[in-house]
Order: C-alpha cells, then sequence, then structure tokens
C-alpha cells in the first residue's frame, strides 16, 4: 500500500557527504516507494553527497547556519523551552546532571527551540501539516518535532532509536537530552534492537507503550560461495573509534599463531594508533587499513573475497548494520556481547565474547569460527534473511508509519 500523504525525513548528515548514515541510502529508496514525496532535512553540512529517489528533495534549511549565540539565548527563555525544561527537571535524578553538564543542555535546548521555529514556517510554507514526521535519530531534531507536535501544528511523528541516542554511557553518564519530554511529545519511538527498547522502557516507563521494535536491514545478496583462502581473510568493519577498540585486533591476531590476512574497512581518529599497533605485527599476518570506502565496496569485497570472519570488538553498539552485511554473504562473526549484538550473533552465525572479553577469549573465539566447516554459511544466511532483510523490514517500518499517519487527524 502507497500511502498519498507526504514523509518529512529529518536526518543529521544525509544525503550530504558518504561516511554518515550509509544505511538510509537502501531505506529511503524503499520508502519513497511507499509515499508520495519526501523531504529530507539534515541538521549538517559535509561535502559531497548521495543521490535521492526522484520523488526525494533535499531541503537546505537555515539551521545548516550555525545561530547566533543571542538568537540561541533568546529561545532559552521562550515558553517552549520552559515546557521541556521542567518536563525533564520534574524528576528528580536529573537534577545533578543537567546541572552538571548546563551548558551543553542549554545549547540542544536552544538550537531545538530555534528548529522548532523554523520548521512550523517550513511546513506552513509548504503545507505539510499533514504529513509524516519521522527523525532518523532519538537525539537530533527530536525534540523540536515533539514541541510542533504538542503544539498541535503537526499530527504524526516519530522517530528511531541506535545506540548514541539511547544509552547514557554514551553521554558519559549523562541522561540522553530530553528524553522524556521527546517521548512524551512523539506517536512512536522504533528503537532498532530488542535490548535498546527494553532500555528505553526502564528508562521513561510513563512512554513505554509507545516504544516499539523495528530492525535495520541491508539487501540479500546473491552468492556463489568462493573457494576457502589458504591464509584465511579476517575482517574488520567500522569507524575508528575509541569504543571500537579496533586497535586491539593485532593483539588477538598474534595470539593465533598462524597465518592470518587482516583487512580493516573504515577510517576515523583512531588510524594512527590502529597502524602502530598493527606494525607490531608478526610477518605470518599480513594487514591492510584500506581507509574509508563506500557500502559498495564493502559489498564488492566481500563477493570477490572468501572471508572467514568478521570481527568486532566494539564495546558500545546498536545493532550493527556491518554484522548485517557480512551474515548477508553467509560470514560467522566473532563479537563483544553488548547492547542489540547477542540479537544478530548466536550459536547459528558465530561466537559472543563476553562483556569484558580480552585478546585471548576474543583470539578463542575467532579460532573457533576459523576452524573447517565449523559455521555453515546457508545457514548464517538463512538466519540474516529472515531477520535483516531490508526488504522486509523497511516495508514494516512503512507500514507502521502510514498506520499512525492513518489514525492521526492532520491539523487544522
Amino acid at each position: 500500500m502507497k500511502s498519498a500523504r507526504d514523509l518529512v525525513l529529518l536526518t543529521a548528515v544525509f544525503p550530504f557527504g558518504n561516511k554518515s548514515e550509509t544505511f538510509l541510502e537502501t531505506e529511503i529508496e524503499i520508502l519513497a516507494n511507499r509515499f508520495k514525496r519526501i523531504f529530507v532535512l539534515p541538521s549538517l553540512r559535509e561535502d559531497g553527497g548521495r543521490p535521492l529517489p526522484p520523488n526525494a528533495v533535499l531541503i537546505r534549511m537555515e539551521w545548516l547556519d550555525c545561530p547566533s549565540k543571542w538568537a540561541k539565548r533568546r529561545a532559552l527563555f521562550s515558553a517552549a523551552a520552559g515546557r521541556a525544561a521542567l518536563a525533564s527537571l520534574r524528576r528528580p535524578k536529573n537534577w545533578r546532571p543537567y546541572r552538571s553538564a548546563l551548558r551543553m543542555y542549554a545549547d540542544l535546548l536552544a538550537c531545538n527551540v530555534l528548529k522548532c521555529r523554523a520548521l512550523a514556517d517550513f511546513i506552513r510554507r509548504e503545507r505539510l501539516e499533514g504529513a509524516i514526521f519521522y527523525d532518523y535519530w532519538f537525539e537530533n531534531s527530536t525534540l523540536a518535532l515533539a514541541l510542533l507536535r504538542r503544539s498541535g501544528v503537526i499530527g504524526a511523528a516519530v522517530c528511531r532509536a541506535h545506540g548514541f541516542d539511547v544509552y547514557d554511557e554514551r553521554w558519559g553518564g549523562l541522561p540522553v537530552p530530553f528524553r522524556e519530554f521527546k517521548a512524551d511529545g512523539l506517536d512512536a519511538v522504533f528503537a532498532v534492537s530488542e535490548f535498546g527498547a527494553r532500555y528505553l522502557r526502564n528508562r521513561i516507563p510513563a512512554s513505554r507503550g509507545k516504544i516499539r521494535v523495528s530492525r535495520l536491514g541491508v539487501r540479500g545478496q546473491s552468492v556463489k560461495d568462493t573457494e576457502p583462502e589458504t591464509t584465511p581473510v579476517v575482517v574488520s568493519c567500522g569507524s575508528l573509534l575509541p569504543t571500537k577498540r579496533v586497535q586491539r585486533i593485532p593483539e588477538v591476531l598474534e595470539r593465533l599463531r598462524r597465518p592470518l590476512r587482516w583487512v580493516h574497512l573504515g577510517d576515523g581518529p583512531e588510524r594512527a594508533a590502529v597502524q602502530a599497533a598493527a606494525a607490531r605485527l608478526p610477518m605470518r599476518v599480513e594487514w591492510e587499513l584500506t581507509g574509508h570506502v563506500d557500502n559498495r565496496c564493502v559489498l564488492r569485497f566481500y563477493r570477490q573475497n572468501h572471508v572467514a570472519a568478521l570481527l568486532s570488538l566494539s564495546v558500545s553498539e546498536g545493532l550493527p548494520v556491518s554484522m548485517m552485511e557480512a551474515q548477508s554473504f553467509g560470514i560467522p562473526v566473532v563479537a563483544i556481547g553488548v547492547h542489540g549484538v547477542p540479537e544478530i550473533v548466536n550459536e547459528t552465525t558465530g561466537v559472543l565474547l563476553g562483556s569484558d572479553a580480552g585478546p585471548d577469549e576474543a583470539a578463542a573465539g575467532l579460532a573457533t569460527v576459523l576452524e573447517p566447516g565449523r559455521f555453515d554459511r546457508n545457514r548464517i544466511r538463512e538466519f540474516f534473511s529472515e531477520h535483516y532483510e531490508a526488504n522486509v523490514n523497511y516495508n514494516s517500518f512503512a507500514d507502521s508509519l502510514i498506520s499512525l499517519g492513518e489514525g492521526q487527524a492532520a491539523p487544522a
């Protein structure tokens, strides 16, 4: 079923750049077949860009240029800012953290009040009161949407919730900003994992009925298995960030005491540390840091190489798309069992490591995966098809959005 409504999609960067929110490239293609038009409103601008479907249009909102400190200061004295602040400070548990990080919370609040005003003007100008509003994150423009929804300017507003926008530890233990107010003002919050949904229900019990699960997905692959390499190929994939702990992978590979080829697909600020750690590997381990590669290159690498395992030592994840992509090729995964990872790594698909796993445990898990015939690649692909196939998951998500939109009368 195709909706006669428009969809307003709020992103962090997409379609600008070529590194962020790459999973949206597939999702928006499917959503474009289900909605009349899609308006894409990123929060930040980057060099480069990605193509959009014919019925999707990039809107360059005024917030792409940083507002002045005077505009933000005035926004903090608005009634809208007061409502959001009071809703959060009604919980005594928030008093101390909000006071300790007052500048951060105040800046986010001011920016969202200004976004709310700019969005209201855009909605009136384009006559989008009856559209469905969808923020790709639970911390992006979500507070602005909650303000608009509460004031009756828009009729249906939802968001996804991934990782940094869900877990307090990603904010140094501080509460995710204005979580209660945002959840209360939206029609639904779609967590990408069961773990994330449970976490949110525990943190915001008053809105637990609005929290649903809607997994991400990647397209299934038509795969013809290649012969295993004489030297097993181990891949890691993702941004080189401290929480990904890629710099620890050489310690794991060294403990296996066998020839290996390690390829990391991705780049980031920890590149120098990773390179220094890799340089200490013994000669029996070949290694390559590819730098940034787009999603098509990742899939091409899996298609052209018999990858023996995907290894992840990350200690903070939502539900990793990198693991979905590997599983679509039948590649077993070795990963730390944090957040949503146990929903994708199990006895059929790989080895789940303890949350405090060190190099020895990781090496033992990788050795298990490298045993010939230990994992059935066809069964891994079957698991992927049942849980993470893009056409299934994103069409199901579109059904949910359309149903929510039909249940909300468009504002007068």
